[in-house]
Parts: C-alpha cells; structure tokens; sequence
C-alpha cells in the first residue's frame, strides 16, 4: 500500500499543480474579459476547475491515508509539512474567491463595467488562487526534491517562506492590475503592454532559473579533500554526547590485527586487468583478482591467522581489500579514506587478521567499488570450522553477478552464464553457498531472485551465522540481499537438482547423479523464503522490548536533485547525503538499536561494516524463528525493521546502501567508536573514492 500511495500522491501532486496553474491564469485575465458572455464562460470555466482540484484533493487524501494505514512515519511529513501549506491557501479561495466568482457565473448580460471589473480584479479574489497555484509548485517540490525529516519545524518554515513572500509580491502585483483595469483605456493600455510585460517576465523567469541550477549544480560537488571523522551531523541515539576524532585519540591504524608471528594461511591476490571468458564465450575486459574473476576462493579455517598482501597492477586504477561480513579489526576493513590509503599502481599493503567467525563470506575492493566490483574485483572468503567441513559433504560456491558488455548484460553465476551440470553421487551431503556480489536489489521484478527445484533444502545459515532448527523448503524462491549470503543444504536425492537465477533461466548449476542427463523444471512460484520466522531456538542478547544504550533512526528515503555536480534521484538518509548524513556516535560495550524505515522508491540493501546485527522486527513483527544475524539487509519500500547489536568492535564503520549506485550518489553514513579518529581523507584530490 505504501508504494501505491507514494507513487499516487506523487503524480497528483503533478495534476493539482497544473489545475491550479491554470485556475491561476484564468483567475488573473478574469477581469479583462471583453464581453459578457466571455465573463460568465471563464468564471465558470475557473468554477470547474476549482471543483476538479477539489476531486484531486480529495483522491490525494486517500493516497496519503494509505501510507497512514502502513505506518505514521511514513506520511507524517505530508500531513504537518504539505497538507497545511495545501490547505490554507485554498481555505483563502473558498471564503473570498468563490463567492464573487459564483455572482460573476450567474450575472446577467448588462456590460460589463469598471465596478464588475474591479471585482473581479481585486486582489483578495484574485491572489488567494494565484497563491495557492504556488503552493502546488512547494507540493511538487516537496513530492519530488523536498523531503522533510522531523522534527519538520525547520522543514515548515522552509516551504511556509515562498508562499507568504508570494502573497506579498502578488497582492503587490495585483493591486498595480486593479489600478489599470479601473483606467479609461485599460484595454489599449493592456494589449500594447502585455506582450511585452510578459517577453520581459519570462526572460527574467528564465534567468533566474538557470542561474539557480547552475548555483545548486556547482555548490553539490563534493570537497576535492576530506576526512571522515569531520562530520558536523553527529547523532548520540539518545545516549551521552562523547568526543569524535580530534587529537588524542585512537587511530584506525592501531586497529590492526596481529602484526607479528607466523600465519596459518598467507595468499598474495594481485590486481590486474585481464580478460575473462564466459562459459557462453563472451570475452569480458575485467579487472580482476590474479588475472581471474571471480577472484581465487580463500579458504581458511576457523581461528587461523590470516595474512593477505595485496599488489596492484593495474595501471589507472587504484584497489583494496574488503572482507565483506567478516567482522575484522578497523584498520583491516579495506576501506579507502577510512581505514588506509587506497592501493596505488605499483604499491602493495598486507592484511593480516584472525579468522573468528565460520561461514561464507566475500571479498572485494572498496575503491570505486561501483565500477570496480562490476569488472570483476571480487572474489570468495570461506570459514571452515576449526576442524573442518562435515565428512563427505560437497561445497560449491555460487557467486550471482551480472557482467556489463556494450551491447548486453549478462547474468551469471561467477563466469557461467550456460547451465552447468555436476555430478553427484546420492546420498551426499550438499551445500551450496550462494553470494549475491551483483549491484541489484532484490524483489519479484529484478535480480536475485533464485531457486532450488529437484529436492527440500534448509538454509544453514544467513550472512555466514548459522540458524538454528532449519526446516525442508520445497521449491523455495530466495530473494538475496546485495552482498548477502544464503547456505543452503540437502542431501543429494537419487534425480537432479536445479539452482537458478530466474534473470537467467537459461542458465544455472544442476548437480546430478552419475550418468543422469536430465535437468528439473523451473518452479518460479514456490513460497518465499522469510527468515523472519524461518527455524527455531537459539538465545537472543536482546529483543524489541530490551533497554538500550542508543536508538537511532535510518530514514531511507530520495529526492530529484543535484549530487557532485549531477542531477540524479538522489538517496537520501535522514534528509541528507553523504556527508551530510548522520554519523552514529556509540561507545565500546554499548547495546544499540537501530529502525531502519524505508520510504523511499526503491530497495536499499544496507550494508553495516564491522558487525553482525540481530534482526527484532520487521513492520512491527518480531522476529520469531531462529536468531536472524545479517550484515546485509535489503529493506523494501514500505518497510521497516528493527536490528540491535553491541558495539564491541571499536572503529570508524561504513553503513551504507550496497546497491552501489546509491552508496555512489550519497547513500553512505558511519558507525564511530568514541574517540577514534583517522588519518586518511578521501576526494578528487586524494587517491580515495571508497564508493
């Protein structure tokens, strides 16, 4: 319901500002009228198209009644900010306008003197209209560019400013009219100065506009130079205000995992371009990890000592290394501008870290990722237990991605884009890992949505966690979060088993036995898989009634404006983009929680660094299967969810959306530890673009 209002209300903000544009026009050349007849039609005429605004009015009403019925917090805005604005003015038209504009309707066929002209010109007839057609432009402004965040007082004041100017330049204007239409030669003076009047207005109109798009687009570029750790926007959650970087704090180059001694597994990974070939033949000019993309799998286990040295060679890009959802020390995150310098051509920097968490997690750069990830610097990281896999079972990694070609994009699973086949004896245990590394969001309509046909399956884990009491899913739809992660398992049956993307029902992965050529069905419209109440068990740290040290509030939302000297539909968080956006100020052992409200037209799939987050609720549903533990959480439009976890890995944390256009147009805030600071900038005149 939410998004049939949003899109509703945001089309009939567009039909009120052209109804009340044209009531506005006709209310101003009411008076000058030459006939009669031609008075009585244009009265009537603007009496029509009051009660069609009405009509559109009160269909708008409903639109933003359906967002209510969702929730308050998505439409609070539109009944404090906009409706008032609305209203007021057109409260002015019935009171004053609409009762002249009724005798002008009905008068008889007497001419039309300078009393009735007068009337007609006054400007408490007339400016009540005129104004509220501007209040309908501040409507569309606020549907499409404008959008207010509480606690709406500033927000109130903001879009209240234009209309009350308006009435004082307009009463102004409309007096001058008056004074002409009540002249002798009002017609011949009106007709030898209109067209000029109006040349001359729509110049300035003209200038004045390009002069403020070309003011906005220049003041939206971003800094050539800035740190992360100097953001005014500072929100406490509620908790005591602490100190953000300055002098004496802790550095995120002090945040490193274990410098010294001997590591159980060292992988050097060097940058470079190559080109990659699809299993359909297709060459792709990639970036790649070792001269392959996906980059090689790094496979380690539980509790070892990690050292990765990373090399580059690209010559006109710069990389890093970051291990999505594994929750490393700060200063190993890999993040450009917050954590280390990127990697230059030529240069090298060495991660070393230890391996706590078992599960499946991915690598990738976060220089530029939005390009970067796309031409294929990723790769896979698994966790084996410490002492190693269940005997016999066979592990395949599935990374979903779309490569980009100038006449297509191709859907694949790592470099097949073809239905692959496998053979696997029955009776074998089974676990696809499946790691969403696309830039897409995830919903029925667009990527990743994939499926299993052929056999149950459980999903073992979620973002690298286990989940407790996993139950059969037959013929499951997964909708994968961007950058998340699935561990689905079964035991091999005695016929084959399908995985599909079904953005790419061609292709695909089918295990089966020895000897069996046949491949399972497509089932596209098995349940959906909702880990919300999926399996069972497990403890819980904490829920939606326990007491926290913070709560804050993400309010996911989008406007029409201009973002580092481009005009985009720009995310916005909290009313702001990056950096602008708030950063999340927490101390060492707090319990934080998050509400996370998407009223914004399209999928943000969040991605918090450093942590694992519990998920409490979803649109006021607690959470009541197994724990939910994500890093990557897709929130829809229209919905909201509640997380909490501890703030027990001090540093400087991205939380961003992972659809990396977004996080690339502003959609990127912090997660920051009382007292850290970092070194690095990042911008134009730095080597760091971490998004």
């Amino acid at each position: 319901m939410f998004e049939v209002g949003e899109n509703a209300d945001g089309i009939l903000a567009g039909v009120l500002f052209l109804i009340w544009l044209s009531a506005a026009i006709l209310a101003t050349r009411l008076a000058w009228r030459p006939t009669p007849e031609a008075l009585r039609k244009s009265a009537r005429r603007l009496l029509r198209l009051l009660v069609a605004a009405l009509v559109v009015l009160v269909v708008k009403c409903v639109a933003i009644g359906l967002m209510l019925a969702v929730d308050w917090i998505f439409a609070d805005n539109r009944v404090i900010v906009q409706m008032p604005l609305l209203l007021l003015p057109m409260l002015a038209v019935v009171i004053w306008t609409v009762p002249g504009l009724r005798a002008l309707a009905n008068r008889d066929d007497a001419p039309v003197d300078v009393e009735t002209r007068s009337a007609a010109a006054d400007p408490r007839f007339v400016v009540p209209v005129q104004v509220t057609a501007v209040a309908t432009v501040i409507g569309v402004y606020f549907a499409y560019v404008s959008r207010p965040v509480p606690s709406y007082l500033d927000d109130i004041a903001t879009h209240a400013a234009p209309i009350l100017l308006s009435v004082l330049v307009l009463w102004f204007w409309q007096g001058r009219r008056l004074r002409v239409v009540t002249a002798t030669d009002f017609a011949r003076r009106g007709r030898r100065a209109s067209a000029l009047r109006a040349t001359a207005q729509a110049a300035v109109v003209v200038l004045v506009v390009a002069a403020g798009i070309t003011y906005v687009a220049q003041s939206s570029r971003l800094p050539d130079r800035m740190s992360m750790t100097s953001h005014d926007n500072v929100d406490y959650g509620g908790g005591p205000s602490i100190g953000h970087g300055g002098h004496g704090g802790t550095s995120v180059d002090e945040l490193r995992g274990p410098q010294t001694g001997k590591p159980n597994k060292a992988f050097t990974l060097t940058a470079k371009n190559a080109t990659v070939r699809l299993s359909s033949g297709t060459e792709i000019k990639a970036l790649t990890y070792n001269g392959q993309s996906p980059g090689p799998e790094l496979r380690v286990r539980e509790g070892d000592l990690v050292e990765v040295t990373l090399h580059n060679e690209i010559p006109d890009e710069n990389v890093t290394i970051h291990w999505h959802g594994l929750d490393v020390p700060n200063g190993e995150d890999g993040v450009a501008g917050a954590t280390q310098n990127a990697v230059e051509p030529g240069g090298s920097f060495t991660y070393r870290f230890i391996a706590e968490q078992v599960g499946t997690f991915w690598y990738h750069t976060h220089q530029n990722p939005l390009e970067a990830i796309r031409r294929g610097l990723f790769g896979a990281l698994i966790v084996e237990p410490r002492d190693g896999p269940p005997p016999g079972e066979r592990d395949f990694v599935v990374q979903a991605h779309e490569w980009r070609t100038p006449d297509d994009n191709i859907v694949s699973f790592g470099t097949s884009d073809t239905l692959q086949r496998q053979e696997v004896a029955p009776g074998t245990p089974v676990r696809l890992r499946l790691i969403n590394t696309d830039n897409n969001p995830s919903t029925d309509s667009r990527p990743r949505a994939l499926t299993v046909n052929g056999t149950p399956v459980r999903v073992a884990a979620i973002d690298g966690v286990d989940v407790n009491g996993p139950t059969p899913l037959t013929d499951p739809r997964f909708g994968l979060a961007t950058g998340g992660r699935y561990d689905v398992t079964f035991t091999m049956p005695a016929g084959p088993v399908r995985l599909t993307d079904l953005a790419n029902r061609d292709g695909g992965l089918v295990l089966a036995p020895p000897g069996d050529t046949s491949t399972p069905k497509i089932v596209d419209d098995g349940d959906h898989f909702d880990p919300l109440s999926y399996g069972s068990g497990g403890s819980r740290p904490f829920d939606a009634g326990s007491s926290y040290d913070r709560s804050f509030t993400q309010l996911l939302d989008d406007r029409l404006s201009f973002y580092n000297g481009g005009l985009h539909l720009v995310p916005i968080i909290n009313g702001h983009s990056f950096p602008d956006t708030p950063t999340l100020m927490v101390r060492m052992d707090d319990v934080v929680k998050v509400r996370i409200v998407n009223r914004s037209h399209q999928n943000h799939p969040m991605h918090l660094h450093g942590h694992h987050a519990l998920v409490l609720s979803r649109n006021g549903v607690r959470a009541t299967g197994s724990p939910w533990w994500i890093d990557s959480l897709d929130v829809i439009p229209g919905e909201i969810y509640e997380i909490g976890f501890k703030a027990d890995n001090p540093g400087l944390w991205m939380d961003h959306c992972h659809n990396l256009d977004h996080a690339a147009n502003g959609m990127v805030m912090h997660l920051a530890y009382e007292g850290v600071t970092s070194p690095y900038e990042l911008g134009r005149g730095t080597p760091n673009q971490p998004e």
